[in-house]
């Protein structure tokens, strides 16, 4: 299938547009954003929308200008208001001591949910592509966090919001195509070829060595995020219910209460203490937890600086150091 149908049916399997919606295209210039906001235009031919682009200058490179420039003219050439948002993103980082890469999420979309009120917009679209969610899921795989749900094909930011990704089941190479056939200009910047993030020596390096053992590899990694988010909304659903028969929550103090928690299943016992585990909720921690359960293992355990467990007859405590 070509991009354009993958986006048409994917808009509507998934509902994602309704008319009279009003949507904020995150547009960064490259050509994945580029290829959504061309095809949001031809979109909203076919169904009533508003569209209003937002740019960020991170104030990192000196491209930023340039890319700013060359979505302000796609979205004047296509009709399509445009805003740009300057961000600080090395101040953040450096004043919330988070990485680069954080820090301008974080300010991305604190910003891109202030301006769809603003702009009285009803749901937020990003480009992040099949390529972007494999990356997501094998990033995920190597920190052992036991996740391959991927990127969230909508995420609710609250009851008046959403952000979608309607080009998440589309190939990186499908989009490159489209884009050649379309002659829509976009930017490239140069920061991705570095191997020196995670993300970049995942895309650069273990995706090709992944494509060239299967070339479905990154649609194979898609199928199964998506399985696994169905499941895990199934299996959440039972693992909240027993949690409430077993945890109390006061201040300070997670309380599990054992002889209960006991009688569950292990993928129910395992999703409860992902749940009510306040800090490090990687694979590890959580099998290191279960050990000292299934163990009556009574010694104290520093979770973190904040976080102690510890077992005391036949509850188990997570306790927040007081100050």
């Amino acid at each position: 299938m070509k991009v354009w149908d993958i986006f048409y049916k994917n808009i509507f399997q998934n509902d994602f547009i309704r008319p009279g919606d009003k949507i904020i295209l995150a547009v960064s210039g490259g050509i994945d954003s580029m290829c959504m906001l061309h095809l949001f235009w031809r979109l909203a031919k076919k169904i009533n929308t508003d569209l209003l682009v937002v740019n960020f200058n991170h104030n990192l490179r000196k491209d930023s200008v340039k890319e700013a420039k060359a979505v302000k003219n796609l979205a004047v050439r296509l009709g399509i208001d445009y805003i740009l948002e300057e961000i600080d993103v090395k101040e953040y980082s450096q004043k919330n001591l988070v990485s680069i890469e954080t820090a301008g999420r974080i300010l991305r979309y604190s910003i891109l949910e202030k301006t769809a009120k603003q702009n009285k917009c009803n749901k937020i679209a990003t480009a992040h592509n099949a390529n972007d969610n494999a990356e997501t899921v094998l990033m995920w795989l190597l920190r052992g966090s036991g996740n391959f749900n991927g990127i969230p094909m909508i995420r609710r930011l609250n009851k008046n919001l959403v952000i979608m990704r309607p080009l998440l089941p589309i190939k990186r190479s499908l989009i490159e195509e489209y884009v050649k056939n379309q002659q829509i200009p976009f930017c490239v910047d140069k920061s991705n070829f570095k191997n020196i993030y995670t993300r970049n020596k995942i895309r650069l390096s273990l995706i090709p060595v992944c494509e060239n053992i299967n070339p479905m590899a990154v649609e194979h990694i898609f199928n199964l995020s998506r399985i696994q988010t169905r499941e895990d909304a199934y299996l959440e659903t039972i693992a909240y219910k027993y949690l409430k028969q077993c945890v109390k929550i006061v201040k300070n103090k997670i309380l599990l209460e054992l002889p209960m928690f006991l009688r569950y299943n292990e993928t129910i016992k395992f999703r409860i203490l992902k749940r009510i585990l306040p800090e490090k909720k990687n694979n590890s921690y959580i099998d290191l937890i279960m050990y000292k359960i299934l163990s009556a293992d009574k010694s104290i355990y520093r979770l973190s600086a904040d976080w102690i467990f510890k077992i005391k007859s036949d509850k188990a405590f997570f306790i927040k150091n007081k100050i």
